[in-house]
């Protein structure tokens, strides 16, 4: 008897050879064979070009240059700030197709994201606080959830530094969010318990 072949494994999220395949994980895949294709062998300005006349097409088109770029920010770290700016540059509907996506990875997808696209996500969410984004409070918040109180891995201090850090760089951004604030207060008090205890 053969074995089966082994499932190739995806970039974005962590499985085995028993997980089914992730739907989300396909159709974002998808969207970046859509950007490599319209911008293969192009100088940067061509391709911005290529992508922004395939967005003007419709909404469809739009939604899949947008999830295409944003998978490329998770999955090549080299090319991230290149493709966030052109991210800014081709979005159409105030970045709402991402912050939409993040969340959904966030509440559905965090655990089982893998190294590389959970330090990019986190980089993504820096990069839309920085820039003032709306709706960049609901992304911080359900990251903020994201950090579980108990759990002193690394993986899970990583984050609560990281978090803690993009809320004291952007400290008059979070000042403008009460509701920011409070949910930051109380997560950060919450972990407090966790590594204030002496080890016994």
């Amino acid at each position: 008897m053969e074995a089966a072949p082994a499932k190739p494994q995806g970039r974005l999220l962590v499985s085995t050879q028993l997980d089914a395949k992730d739907e989300l994980e396909e159709r974002l895949e998808r969207c970046v064979g859509i950007v490599q294709a319209l911008t293969n062998g192009l100088s940067e300005r061509e391709a911005n070009d290529a992508l922004t006349a395939n967005v003007c097409k419709g909404q469809q088109q739009h939604e899949e240059v947008c999830l295409g770029l944003f998978t490329l920010v998770l999955t090549e770290p080299t090319q991230a700030q290149r493709c966030y700016r052109d991210l800014t540059l081709v979005n159409r509907d105030g970045m709402n197709v991402i912050l939409v996506k993040i969340n959904q990875i966030l509440m559905e997808k965090f655990l089982k994201l893998q190294d590389v696209p959970r330090t990019q996500l986190v980089w993504l969410v820096r990069e839309l606080v920085k820039s003032g984004m709306m709706g960049a409070d609901g992304v911080v918040m359900t990251l903020l959830k994201q950090i579980a109180g108990g759990d002193i891995s690394t993986k899970n201090l990583w984050l609560a530094e990281s978090v803690l850090d993009i809320l004291l760089d952007q400290k008059d951004w979070v000042l403008k969010s009460a509701m920011l604030i409070a949910m930051s207060v109380y997560t950060f008090l919450r972990l407090i318990v966790d590594h204030g205890a002496p080890n016994c």
